[in-house]
């Protein structure tokens, strides 16, 4: 049978075995004995060490301590040999169930504290089970704790792992505990009389049951309704769910709580006036106890029975359940003694058995811990080689130094670490990142000429500094007394390196690690921060020469940004009129012939309008230059204000100025024209000497055309200027327009 065909196999009787878990724990057994012959057969040791484990638990759940305790160590065995760490954590956890049976409560705890340190390594381990975290294991693990201390009436510590195991099984949904965790704390709060607690505590406790079909914790959970109910004095609920946990009792084969649950109904019967039912259960829980040889029982139950029977007078039943009760104990007592040294015998045989297993697993743990030690260094040289691939591929800085301080984290508790670079031309080591107990800290510098500082040591001598007590070992490298006073803000520090970062003759910078315990720093802890320096010096190093570059390049830019803006000024200056800042006579010509191209490749028509300011050499000589000047300021203004679209303005010379008007005919263009013309009007620019108004006014000339071979540009200024020649022999302050008939020849 191929290995696959096992493990489908074993898979199946697991199936089986989950489902029969609490019905018959011999057919568990015999299932677990199937699958292990099968894979022992086919030497499928895991196979073996799950079937162990589970014929282990099984023998446990029937008292059949010795046994267990053989068959789980045997599991342990198999499982530290392959690495398998959940079988063995399970394996652990159910050799402190037994130590919990038999009242061992300080050995159970030993063996569920072994459990839980397994929990911290599993994520990163081998394992049987593919789906469970370390958070399901340790919510069990701090249930059963919880357990003990509850066995032990410590309540408050009980609450306290309670609590701790909750918070965990809470994210998991209650997969870890199926809700027992929350019906444990209700059961401490019952004993210590909080009932409303311990019923919110059920009840939240009672979904996940219910959800997970855990009939045994479903019986526990309505047993403790019941009695919380009673105390409280609403029988009716009381007795409600006293019916239903005797009707999961005959489900399952849980005889000691089904006893248990009837003698307390049978309380309740009695104290709620139903005598001769109590008694009806009395003797029904009689007859389990009987069956099941449990004799301390069958004599409490036969008091009850007695006193009952006393309170009817019926002292027939009376002196026969006094009878009965004489016949358990004569049974009790020819069992005890041979109970007392079986106990005794299973004890000294789990002792015996668990110091020759102890010996056996210090040798495997020996070796395990060599095998995680190669694991470790294997681990560390994966570290090594993926920083090494992240930074020095990146030119940023501060990332190369967040990737050095992350990677050091996850094999190193550190409080301390720092990168400083060597400062050539000041003398220098400043420091570029520093980080105190996770919060950055300002930078500083060290002059290079400083004795008393190991970074400067570091680097003047290339060589790595490692100390793991500093107050024993500073003097061995510098030589000032009062170093540890000096440096008292660090006093808590007391273990360092400094690692030199150098290429060549060329000083870098130095890396700093340091830790507040002692003796920190292993070879492997050293050996891998001195791989990490050298990938930090190439990342540091290359970094350091493109931001040189870097600089440079922004430098260039900066001087080519300043070339392009003079550049823009000076071409400006010579497309724009320095009075107005409007376009000048050149930029006119160039846009004229720009609009005029377009307007014949489109066939489209054009416009242009010559305006000059009316009577302006009078305006000038009596007002003066300077008023002159702002006369023509304000006109240019108001012309680009009443610019639209892709109209182009532009003084013409002296007070004569242009406007090109693109895909606009001749109505259009005179429409402008008088619009500009009235604008002009409402700025009221005073002008007694004009010979038109008292204020200054404008005349224009408009001349539109559809461009042809047949006429020229020239012409089409010239048809303009024969328009504004026109107005102003009409009086002035007027708008005129030309357009030319053009006739083919």
């Amino acid at each position: 049978m191929g290995s696959e065909n096992i493990k489908s196999t074993v898979k199946e009787m697991l199936y089986k075995l989950e489902e029969n878990k609490y019905i018959n724990e011999e057919e568990a057994i015999e299932f677990g004995l199937q699958a292990y012959s099968l894979c022992k057969n086919e030497n499928y040791e895991l196979g073996m060490a799950f079937a162990l484990l589970h014929i282990g638990e099984a023998c446990a759940n029937m008292s059949k301590y010795e046994k267990a305790m053989t068959y789980l160590f045997d599991s342990i065995k198999i499982s530290q040999r392959l690495n398998v760490c959940d079988l063995q954590l399970l394996a652990y956890k159910n050799i402190g169930n037994i130590y919990f049976y038999i009242g061992e409560y300080e050995k159970s705890l030993e063996y569920y504290n072994t459990a839980k340190k397994l929990t911290k390594i599993i994520t990163h381990s081998k394992n049987y089970y593919k789906d469970f975290s370390a958070e399901f294991y340790d919510s069990k693990l701090l249930n059963n704790i919880g357990e003990i201390y509850r066995m032990l009436k410590c309540y408050d510590d009980a609450i306290r792992y309670y609590n701790l195991s909750d918070e965990l099984d809470k994210k998991l949904n209650y997969q870890a505990t199926f809700g027992t965790v929350l019906s444990n704390m209700g059961y401490v709060e019952y004993n210590l009389g909080d009932y409303d607690k311990a019923l919110e505590y059920l009840n939240k406790g009672l979904k996940y049951l219910l959800k997970n079909d855990y009939k045994g914790g479903m019986l526990e959970a309505y047993g403790l309704f019941a009695l919380i109910y009673e105390k409280k004095g609403n029988y009716k609920l009381c007795e409600s769910y006293f019916s239903k946990a005797i009707n999961i009792s005959t489900e399952i084969a849980y005889d000691y709580s089904r006893i248990d649950l009837l003698l307390d109904f049978s309380n309740f019967l009695k104290d709620t006036g139903k005598i001769e039912s109590a008694i009806d259960k009395l003797n029904e829980v009689y007859n389990i106890s009987v069956d099941n040889k449990m004799y301390a029982k069958t004599m409490k139950i036969c008091k009850r029975t007695i006193k009952l029977y006393e309170e009817i007078n019926d002292i027939n039943n009376a002196n026969k359940y006094c009878n009965l009760y004489f016949e358990n104990e004569k049974k009790l007592e020819n069992i005890d003694l041979e109970n007392r040294v079986k106990n005794l015998k299973t004890k000294l045989k789990l002792d015996s058995l668990e110091k020759e297993n102890k010996s056996i697993l210090e040798k495997s743990e020996a070796f395990r811990k060599k095998s995680e030690d190669l694991i470790e260094i294997i681990k560390k040289i994966s570290i090594i080689s993926e920083l090494g691939e992240k930074v020095t591929t990146t030119l940023d800085l501060n990332q190369i130094y967040e990737m050095l301080h992350l990677t050091i984290q996850n094999f190193i508790q550190v409080n301390v670490f720092g990168v400083a670079l060597y400062d050539e031309d000041n003398r220098k080591i400043k420091y570029k990142y520093h980080i105190e107990n996770n919060k950055k800290i300002e930078t500083h510098e060290i002059d290079f000429d400083n004795q008393s500082s190991m970074a400067v040591k570091c680097l003047r001598e290339n060589k790595i500094i490692v100390i793991n007590d500093m107050h024993n070992e500073y003097l061995n490298y510098v030589d000032d007394l009062n170093y540890i006073v000096s440096n008292k803000n660090n006093c808590d520090l007391n273990s360092a390196i400094y690692c030199p970062l150098i290429i060549g003759n060329t000083l870098i910078g130095v890396m700093t690690i340091q830790a507040n315990d002692k003796d920190s720093f292993t070879m492997l802890t050293i050996e891998t921060i001195k791989a990490l320096s050298s990938y930090a010096t190439i990342a540091i190093n290359n970094a350091i020469k493109s931001m040189n570059l870097v600089d440079e390049v922004d430098q260039r830019r900066k001087v080519q940004i300043e070339l392009e803006n003079m550049n823009d000024k000076l071409i400006y200056l010579s497309e724009n009129d320095g009075l107005t800042n409007i376009p000048n006579r050149r930029k006119f010509d160039t846009t004229m012939a720009e609009e005029w191209n377009k307007a014949m490749e489109i066939s489209s028509v054009i416009s242009m309008i010559i305006f000059d300011i009316d009577c302006f050499k009078q305006y000038n000589d009596n007002y003066g230059h300077t008023d002159g000047d702002n006369c023509l300021i304000k006109i240019s203004a108001c012309l680009n204000e009443s610019l639209i679209e892709d109209y182009f303005a532009a003084r013409y010379g002296g007070d004569e100025f242009v406007v090109i008007l693109p895909d606009t005919n001749l109505d259009q263009a005179i429409k402008f024209g008088e619009n500009f013309r009235r604008n002009v009007e409402k700025l009221c620019l005073p002008n007694e000497f004009s010979k038109v108004k008292d204020i200054v006014t404008v005349t224009l000339g408009v001349s539109s055309v559809m461009p042809s071979d047949e006429i020229t540009i020239i012409q089409f200024i010239r048809n303009a200027d024969n328009a504004l020649y026109e107005a102003k022999n009409k009086g002035r302050n007027q708008t005129v327009g030309y357009a030319p008939v053009l006739t083919k020849s």
